[in-house]
């Protein structure tokens, strides 16, 4: 009996490490190991061992690494991936498999159509934007009431960068032109979705950054960080994607449902899907949630098209009385249509929720292609929310010595304010601050986030300027910069993720910092921002917000005031009372947040940029159009896409989803990827399931491997590297040092050591300020000699 069983496992043995890679090598099909379902209902489905290493150099990655994993005669072996199973990749990110690539190659687009499409793609441009300039003098096609829930959602997506209009026309073009091509059947549907058009120049190019020698700074806006791709990451760029998109057209038309038949209502779902309810976090707390939203903020800001003059445009009468007529709808539009019956809005009479589809961006080799919609925001973790992505923006925020503008309110630095009138209340005394990006005022925890990082900015110049006093201010400045985004990614890699991820994914993925420099830089990963990424799974966020903020006051002893969540956006006057500032941090370190599913408060489904009206816009619809507009595929194939069994039918879901979703999707293959994920039991060790922890956990281990700035790489690498001793000081931050480095230490004089956990846990007490459970930096060790 011991022989046999040790004879089959010399027999497995040999198999994994002989006979696998000779299988492979020999293109068999591909065998897979996984693991399939969620939770309780998770099974194993073992066809053959995987390898332990893959053949021919190819990579083992996650399958979320390699989406040509799912295409049908794909050649992506099983293997062995530190615990878990992966695929054994070839074509490293590309949509397309092997043989799809070779089947491209020996083919090429006649120079006639080529010419045909560009001449037609201009025509079609002239006549949409004589279109757009004609409806402009109609009224009804812009937002012209700015207290109105239209024009509140248009201050949060639109961009103030000139650029951007003019390069969102030279991405149409492209759109046109490919379009043109498709329908000469001179590049083929395949073609477009798995983007093998890299050689059928567009008539549009955008112009190319000009990167001189490397410098010791990241760029403003992004661009020159990967020596050979320098406009990777760049703001004005496009989202990148996980699987090619799911247009009806096959290159912009919002997505249909399998049967064919138009999805259902964005509001419609929400409505059904996404329901008010309370269900605290045990464990993590507000900070987490608020700190998300300024990650968020940091790296991803679509860009809504706007009417020629640029001003908000409008898809519905009178801010939702009904929907615009065809004929004086601008083509940007997609609006959301709400049900008569439906239980909120129908009693103000709306029918329409205002949607204005995102900007095309241009590819960056001038290339024809399906629409990529484009970010307002550089794609890295880089602060530009805190300090712009434009030198002009920048300029405006600097101050002498190296600082950034401060609105010193008797005493305590603010924020600078602003001449934008975005903030509901205009009356004396009332504040309205300036950011970045423009958007801070969005909601009073942002703004006191940036109120922390503004401060931390001025502290870190203020000491530096004193152990170096031969710099000028701008070495002081581009200094502390260099030194906050290290902090800034530090929290993000070291506190964050391991709280939102789960130990396995985070081991996975290698997203865990390094001891000394990091060695994970690959100048072939994109770092740009996935459509999918953007669009669902970081705004599993949405969910967790709790729709009161409960501001304490340590000296009476007890809860000083409950503020719902609609009296705090675009309202950031309260930033200006002594006590404030301080009793909310202390409010956001002990308040639970909510857990991720598919329960979203009211004050975001139903008041979210309310402008002191009844009613506002329900950005949970919001979510589901706008990756719509984007051209997100359905959930089921991203479940397919990480290894996970589809959905073949609704009884598959827990009883209570199925008997919603049933009453609203045809199909579970209509399920939208948003609403799919919020349904999903968290991985292990983490706060959002498995599909959702896989698309974050890639983006940010292309932020980490991508980024040649990243504040782990060595000088090998970074042009702008730490010395050891500087990136082991920089590995002793926390959010609680900032918190307690930049309060007013008027009521806080305590902290909780991990910011990011309720202060009511075991062992996690707040602590004095000055204790040692919270390191401080030593910043000696960036005394220049």
């Amino acid at each position: 009996m011991k022989m046999s069983l040790y004879n089959f496992l010399l027999r497995l043995f040999l198999y994994v490490v002989i006979v696998c890679p000779v299988i492979v090598f020999a293109h068999a099909h591909d065998k897979s190991y996984v693991t399939h379902g969620q939770g309780h209902n998770a099974h194993v489905h073992i066809k053959e061992p995987p390898c332990s290493t893959c053949p021919r150099h190819g990579r083992c990655v996650p399958k979320v690494q390699c989406p040509a994993h799912v295409r049908s005669g794909s050649y992506n072996p099983a293997c062995h991936l530190d615990g878990v199973v992966g695929v054994c990749c070839f074509t490293g990110r590309s949509h397309a498999t092997e043989s799809e690539h070779r089947s491209r190659a020996s083919t090429a687009t006649n120079i006639q159509d080529v010419k045909v499409s560009h001449r037609q793609s201009r025509l079609k441009l002239e006549d949409w934007v004589m279109t757009a300039a004609e409806l402009l003098q109609h009224s009804p096609m812009t937002v012209t009431n700015s207290t109105s829930p239209s024009f509140g959602h248009h201050l949060s997506v639109v961009s103030h960068d000139a650029r951007a209009a003019s390069l969102g026309r030279g991405g149409l073009l492209n759109l046109f032109a490919a379009q043109e091509l498709k329908a000469r059947q001179a590049i083929s549907e395949d073609d477009l979705l798995l983007g093998l058009t890299e050689n059928t120049d567009g008539p549009f190019c955008p112009p190319q950054p000009t990167c001189l020698a490397p410098n010791r700074y990241r760029s403003i806006g992004g661009e020159c960080n990967n020596p050979t791709s320098s406009t990777w990451g760049a703001v004005l760029t496009g989202y990148e994607r996980l699987l090619p998109p799911d247009y009806s057209d096959g290159t912009w038309a919002i997505r249909t449902s399998k049967s064919g038949a138009p999805l259902p209502s964005a509001r419609t779902v929400s409505n059904a899907l996404v329901l008010e309810g309370s269900h605290p976090n045990p464990t993590h707390n507000l900070m987490f949630m608020q700190f998300g939203q300024f990650i968020a903020h940091d790296i991803s800001a679509g860009v809504v098209f706007t009417a020629d003059n640029g001003t908000a445009i409008s898809c519905c009468i009178n801010d939702g009385e009904d929907l615009l007529p065809p004929e004086l709808t601008h083509f940007a539009c997609a609006p959301i249509t709400i049900d008569p019956d439906d239980q909120f809005y129908g009693q103000f009479k709306r029918k329409c929720i205002n949607f204005v589809r995102t900007q095309i961006a241009p590819a960056h080799d001038c290339s024809v292609g399906y629409a990529k919609q484009m970010n307002g925001a550089t794609h890295y973790p880089d602060l530009s929310h805190l300090y712009g992505s434009t030198e002009e923006k920048l300029s405006s925020l600097r101050d002498v010595g190296g600082l950034l503008k401060v609105f010193n309110d008797y005493g305590r630095d603010l924020p600078p304010l602003t001449e934008r009138k975005e903030c509901l209340s205009t009356k004396e005394g009332a504040a309205c601050f300036e950011s970045g990006d423009n958007h801070g005022n969005q909601i009073i925890s942002l703004t006191v986030l940036h109120t922390i990082f503004t401060r931390e900015h001025n502290r870190l110049a203020r000491a530096l300027s004193a152990i170096n006093p031969t710099w000028d201010e701008d070495r002081v400045f581009w200094e502390t910069r260099r030194i906050l985004q290290a902090e800034f990614q530090h929290i993000i890699y070291n506190e964050w993720l391991p709280l939102l991820l789960g130990p396995q994914i985070i081991k996975t993925f290698a997203l865990s910092p390094s001891e000394g420099y990091s060695s994970s830089y690959d100048p072939h990963a994109n770092p740009s921002l996935s459509a999918e990424f953007s669009t669902a799974a970081m705004r599993f966020g949405h969910s967790v917000v709790d729709g009161r903020i409960t501001i304490p006051s340590p000296k009476m002893g007890r809860i000083y005031e409950t503020i719902s969540i609609q009296e705090l956006m675009f309202q950031p006057t309260r930033m200006r009372l002594r006590h404030f500032l301080d009793r909310l941090l202390i409010g956001l370190s002990t308040q639970p947040m909510q857990i991720v599913d598919p329960y979203v408060t009211e004050g975001l489904s139903r008041y979210m940029f309310h402008g002191g009206n009844p009613y506002g816009v329900d950005l949970a619809a919001i979510n589901i159009q706008r990756g719509r507009d984007h051209g997100v595929q359905s959930y089921n194939q991203y479940r397919k896409l990480i290894g996970l069994d589809i959905f073949t039918d609704f009884q598959q879901f827990p009883p209570n989803a199925a008997k919603r979703l049933i009453t609203v999707y045809e199909n579970p293959d209509d399920i939208d990827l948003w609403v799919g994920g919020l349904l999903e039991e968290p991985v292990e060790g983490a706060i959002v399931g498995p599909t959702f922890a896989n698309i974050i956990a890639d983006q940010f281990a292309r932020h980490k491997h991508g980024d040649r700035y990243f504040y782990e790489h060595g000088p090998d690498v970074n042009p702008g590297a730490f010395t050891p001793s500087q990136l082991e000081e920089i590995k002793k931050v926390t959010l609680s040092r900032l918190i307690c480095d930049n309060r007013d230490g008027i009521e806080l004089v305590s902290q909780p050591p991990q910011a990011f956990l309720r202060a009511d846990l075991p062992g996690n007490e707040p602590v004095p300020c000055d204790s040692t459970i919270i390191p401080s930096m030593d910043l000696s060790t960036f005394r220049e000699d």
